[in-house]
């Protein structure tokens, strides 16, 4: 083969791969073909044979897609952990190193096993992040549909009648001078809108973005032990996963510090690294992170250094954070709901007394 159509085959190899890593991918989906992958290798099926498989018999096209390029990867000498690391957005560095070290120990199909409970526990646990928040989103998008009706809607039909009545009341003309000026100028207030959140998206896509909208998650009022637990429960997931699967704790720190999703956590991971590699142990690293772990995460930490049992007490806090999470998304909501509907009321009261206020002052004067 000449030079050239190795190259135009190399361009090719790497313009099909970089298509395939912008694929999107249903969590559902790579869960059951993780657990069938388990399943193939318990039948001795060879791994090449199995991985085409996968790649026929998903129900997500972009999977099998993706599955059809790591068969590829496999016939032409690629380990598979190898394979799926050209994915990082589907299969991350977790998942990928337990798949190394499964490759090498010999354990592959006990580590897939693995990596298929973790998605699910991670999965319930972004679910239960989501419930937490989607009913108030909910509840502030049908506000913001309310006030536009009412100012679009409502009080021009209004402005109409009132301009016979002697005397408006003040809040009544506010209100209406207000409204006309949104109706005026909507275009130009929705195009700044738009604009701030443009600049908002591309702010928060750096690295200063990022730690300011971690920052604020630890911070945020009423939300913010919920974001705490909800890190504490993935990273002692993901830390007790990766010993499990023979992976010793200083890479299985490094590991987690990649893929921690808050900024803040990330660098305090990896700053707890760099003290293990120098030989302290994890819950005096810790303790110097006293405000991001509490005492008793900590306490837990040591006793399972002492014992033994590591991999089974951070297992443990895993479950421990997970009810917290559920617990508190399940009061938040509780919490939320009546400041909610006293917002709908203050603006539903609020478009009554507008309109109301003068009538009463016509009837009065008339009466009068």
């Amino acid at each position: 083969m000449s030079l050239i159509k190795r190259t135009q085959k190399k361009d090719n190899i790497s313009k099909e791969l970089k298509n395939l890593q912008r694929l999107k991918i249903s969590t559902t989906n790579l869960l059951i073909s993780i657990k069938s992958m388990a399943a193939l290798l318990k039948a001795s099926i060879p791994l090449s044979e199995m991985v085409k498989t996968i790649s026929e018999q998903s129900s997500d096209p972009n999977l099998n897609k993706i599955y059809a390029y790591i068969h590829k990867e496999i016939d032409r000498g690629s380990e598979l952990a190898e394979a799926m690391a050209l994915f990082p957005k589907i299969f991350p560095q977790t998942i990928t190193s337990v798949v190394e070290a499964g490759e090498k120990g010999g354990s592959l199909e006990k580590n897939l096993l693995y990596i298929a409970d973790t998605i699910k526990k991670e999965y319930e646990l972004q679910r239960k992040m989501k419930g937490a928040i989607i009913y108030p989103a909910i509840i502030i998008s049908l506000t913001v549909v309310e006030f536009v009706g009412m100012i679009f809607v409502v009080l021009p039909k209004m402005e109409a009648l009132f301009s016979a009545f002697p005397n408006v009341p003040p809040l009544t003309v506010f209100i209406m001078n207000s409204a006309n000026l949104i109706r005026n100028n909507w275009i130009p207030i929705v195009s700044v809108l738009i604009g701030l959140a443009l600049i908002a998206r591309l702010y928060l896509s750096t690295k200063s973005g990022k730690m300011f909208l971690s920052w604020l998650s630890l911070n945020f009022p009423i939300l913010k032990r919920l974001f705490i637990s909800n890190i504490l429960a993935s990273f002692s997931r993901g830390l007790s996963v990766l010993l499990a699967s023979g992976i010793p704790l200083a890479k299985a720190l490094s590991i987690s510090s990649a893929t921690t999703s808050n900024f803040i956590y990330a660098n305090i991971i990896k700053d707890i690294h760099k003290n293990v590699e120098e030989g302290q142990n994890l819950s005096n690293s810790l303790e110097k992170h006293s405000k991001y772990f509490n005492k008793s995460f900590i306490k837990m930490i040591a006793v399972g250094e002492v014992s033994g049992t590591l991999e089974d007490n951070l297992m443990y806090l895993h479950e421990y954070y997970s009810e917290e999470v559920t617990e508190m998304s399940n009061n938040i909501v509780t919490f939320v709901e009546p400041l909610l509907l006293i917002l709908v009321g203050v603006i539903i009261g609020l478009l009554g007394v507008t309109i109301l206020m003068p009538i009463y002052q016509l009837m009065g004067s008339i009466n009068a």
